[in-house]
């Protein structure tokens, strides 16, 4: 059955907010604030509530970028259909949440030895603010066996 589910990434400058996730599919990885959608949720919805849950911030002013598909261990139907979305309008005071601990990297010092294998592919469009639709296929070792990336048209 495919999760879906929506992330966004917050930027400050030249940095990008991470969470390092100590608990579900993304324990032990940097990524950013994000998780499922709930029943009657739209993916801005759920990308801000998650936002607010995991840490503290309101965010506003959501730039869409389009959708990671992800398929595991070797498969071929999506596992997760991911809606992502970055802002840089934010307020509230930061704080960690049970989901892990958050951190501001420079943009140019992110660690993607500590990430999901995906990120090194799309990172750069997001902060390039692009909009883009992406797959990525995952061996048993959770590595990229294969992938494509689809740019969208820009939003009126």
């Amino acid at each position: 059955m495919t999760v879906y589910a929506a992330n966004c990434h917050l930027i400050k400058g030249d940095k990008v907010l991470l969470k390092l996730a100590n608990q579900g599919v993304s324990k032990g990885y940097w990524n950013c604030p994000g998780g499922k959608m709930e029943k009657g949720e739209t993916p801005m919805e759920c990308a801000i509530r998650e936002v607010r849950e995991e840490t503290g911030l309101n965010v506003k002013n959501l730039f869409e970028h389009g959708k990671l598909i992800f398929s595991f261990a070797g498969g071929s139907n999506p596992d997760w259909v991911v809606h992502l979305f970055s802002s840089k309008s934010f307020s509230g005071r930061m704080r960690d949440s049970s989901e892990g601990r958050l951190k501001w990297f420079d943009i140019d010092s992110i660690p993607y030895d500590r990430m999901w294998d995906d990120d090194r592919y799309w990172l750069d469009l997001m902060f390039g603010r692009k909009r883009f639709d992406a797959s990525f296929f995952f061996d048993k070792k959770n590595r990229v066996s294969r992938f494509s990336i689809s740019f969208l048209p820009k939003k009126a």
